[in-house]
């Protein structure tokens, strides 16, 4: 639909309200647009993994291309609100609104654009992720055990059990997840893990590189009882020689 150039009574000098609610939109989007690639960043979790690198990337640049769509419909609205009011009962209809052509296929075309667009976005990510495999030589293993309510983390390679994650920078992880009685998630944000810890057995493995040291969160995101928001652990990402010593100190063989 067409928004008509001048309301009803309106004198032909006046500026056409089609014109002055595309550059309110389009300041408005600019502002907004700046705004969320800056300031976002700075509100989310520093990535430590480039999975998660990717997903911070991909917030930003979603967040950012929502930004214009929304203030369409909103300064619209307002505009509307604003300046076509009327106090009392109002006494004539307002003129006809007519279907556009030209307004159609625009937002059709724009619209198609902006989804194919994320899709190739996504699809890119993915094959970065899983294009190149880790050298199976090298990577740790962690089987991680979920119950109600609280991890087990064990490492076959050296006969290790804990229940902190430890974890060596720039190595490569595969985490096995399980679960021992109901369904928990197993996620730790800032290297961008969420995997399900299905019982019965059933093992999900998801594999990530820890690209920074520190420490980090390790979260059930399954509601899955009573105590759910007391199932946390803490994850270490630490050098290589500091993660052998952590291994000597659980008693752990190479």
């Amino acid at each position: 639909m067409a928004l008509s150039p001048r309301g009803p009574g309106e004198a032909a000098g006046e500026p056409a309200h089609l014109r002055n609610v595309v550059v309110i939109w389009a300041i408005l989007s600019v502002i907004g647009i700046v705004a969320v690639v800056f300031l976002l960043p700075l509100l989310l979790q520093k990535p430590a993994s480039d999975a998660d690198t990717f997903d911070m990337e991909t917030m930003v640049v979603f967040t950012a291309l929502a930004v214009p769509v929304a203030l369409f419909v909103w300064v619209f609205i307002g505009y509307s609100l604003l300046r076509f009011r009327v106090r009392g009962r109002p006494g004539d209809d307002g003129p006809p609104l007519r279907a556009s052509a030209a307004v159609q296929i625009g937002w059709l075309s724009i619209t198609g654009i902006l989804c194919l667009f994320l899709v190739i976005w996504g699809l890119v990510g993915l094959y970065e992720e899983t294009a190149t495999p880790a050298d199976a030589s090298n990577v740790l293993v962690v089987d991680v055990t979920g119950q109600q309510w609280k991890w087990t983390f064990s490492y076959p390679q050296y006969n290790v059990s804990s229940s902190t994650l430890e974890l060596q920078v720039g190595r490569p992880v595969q985490f096995n997840v399980t679960s021992l009685d109901v369904l928990h998630g197993f996620a730790i944000q800032a290297l961008g893990v969420l995997v399900d810890a299905n019982p019965d057995e059933n093992v999900t493995a998801s594999e990530v590189t820890p690209n920074q040291t520190g420490t980090f969160d390790v979260r059930c995101v399954e509601l899955c009882g009573l105590y759910h928001s007391l199932m946390n652990a803490s994850a270490q990402v630490v050098p290589a020689d500091q993660f052998r010593s952590w291994v000597s100190s659980q008693g752990g063989s190479s």
